[in-house]
């Protein structure tokens, strides 16, 4: 299927990114986030270093962190299944912690090949597919702050 380039034009363009949150994500818009890069391989999602996303110990909380993460994923989802028709839920999540996070942190989720893949497949299936994609949380220099892994079951709205 193919991946729809305009509605991914429109979340890479801020002020319409801004307009999209507002509407369907404002704890995102609230806290920051932003789409610095999405194409079919990818979806990057930079969280801005905020005051009021940190907790009392000075990092910032693992909630606004996962929301990061779980937009790079779903975002993916989104411009790749829109024209398919296919629908996708958030089934399950897993996280781990490497290092406190201060300043803005990057989220990437580079599994639009595989999104595309599953896509592709269940377009030829009677049932639902779950899939488990892996997001790398990274600071300014490169460091690993933290990884994800979001399982999101796709179906056909037929099933």
């Amino acid at each position: 299927m193919p991946f729809d380039t305009a509605l991914a034009a429109q979340l890479s363009t801020p002020w319409k990114l801004r307009l999209w949150m507002i509407h369907h994500l404002p704890m995102g818009w609230i806290n920051g986030m932003y789409i610095e890069q999405l194409d079919a391989g990818q979806c990057v999602v930079v969280l801005k270093d905020r005051w009021w996303i940190r907790n009392p110990f000075g990092s910032v909380f693992w909630a606004v962190m996962g929301m990061a993460a779980e937009l790079s994923t779903g975002v993916l989802i989104h411009v790749h299944a829109s024209q398919a028709g296919v629908r996708f839920i958030l089934v399950g999540m897993q996280a781990e912690f490497y290092k406190k996070v201060k300043g803005k942190s990057y989220y990437f989720c580079l599994s639009g090949a595989q999104i595309a893949e599953q896509i592709e497949a269940l377009q030829h299936s009677e049932h639902s597919i779950t899939l488990a994609l892996p997001v790398i949380a990274r600071d300014n220099n490169g460091e690993p702050l933290a990884g994800f892994t979001f399982q999101w079951q796709l179906r056909r709205p037929n099933l």
